[in-house]
């Protein structure tokens, strides 16, 4: 790999990372009744964003779609199977109880999203879409749920007003 190829893999990674914290930091700033601040949070996640994409795309890393989605189940694969089973058991090791509850949250929705990308690529394989749905998130461990919101997430038992519809 070239030198400019792992600058952009560091970048991109290093965007990424600053447009979630930001967004973290939005939430904060918002609860502490800083709506002003928690908008230039936001707006610096959103530029944050717009980097990691050029960099995304100057590395080449967005292919076609089917790529993209096989991309995809191989990482959430990996993350439910491997990655967070380790993490888990590290957490428990330390004694590191709410590390063990959200790696363990995370685990159950990376094999859930790994599922909804099989199922996709089943449908662009044919030449198809996938059918169109309304889709909710449990804001408090990231569930996905079609159609609407239950009355209480499967996984953290969250109650329907922490769903989130995503448009």
């Amino acid at each position: 790999m070239s030198n400019t190829d792992e600058n952009l893999k560091t970048a991109f990674e290093g965007e990424s990372q600053a447009n979630r914290r930001y967004l973290a930091f939005s939430n904060q700033a918002e609860e502490e009744g800083l709506p002003n601040i928690a908008r230039l949070f936001r707006v610096a996640a959103e530029a944050e964003t717009v980097h990691a994409l050029n960099e995304i795309a100057a590395m080449g890393g967005v292919r076609s779609t089917l790529e993209n989605l096989n991309e995809a189940v191989n990482g959430e694969e990996y993350e439910s199977t491997q990655m967070y089973p380790k993490f888990i058991e590290d957490a428990k090791k330390e004694d590191r109880s709410e590390a063990v509850l959200a790696f363990t949250w995370i685990r159950k929705v990376e094999n859930e999203h790994m599922n909804m990308y099989r199922q996709a690529i089943d449908q662009v394989s044919k030449g198809e879409d996938v059918e169109e749905k309304e889709y909710y998130i449990c804001m408090n461990c990231g569930h996905p749920e079609e159609f609407a919101a239950p009355e209480r997430c499967p996984v953290c038992g969250a109650p329907r007003e922490m769903f989130k519809k995503v448009d």
